[in-house]
């Protein structure tokens, strides 16, 4: 079981394109600045993050069962 001291950050990074098109890389850093979880999603900016928060949000569960 993995158990995270500090909260999780999540960070987006634009890898091209625009508008609806665009490609979002996401990464969730622990404390450490170390990558637990990546990802990507195509469209808007605040649909990118939506996407990270849930996978950070399913981590954070799982590390508190």
């Amino acid at each position: 079981m993995t158990q995270f001291t500090a909260p999780l950050a999540i960070k987006l990074r634009l890898k091209g394109g625009s508008g609806p098109n665009a490609n979002w890389h996401w990464e969730i850093h622990d404390a450490d600045a170390k990558v637990i979880k990546t990802g990507s999603a195509v469209g808007p900016e605040h649909k990118a993050f939506a996407t990270a928060r849930i996978a950070k949000e399913k981590l954070e569960q799982t590390a508190g069962n």
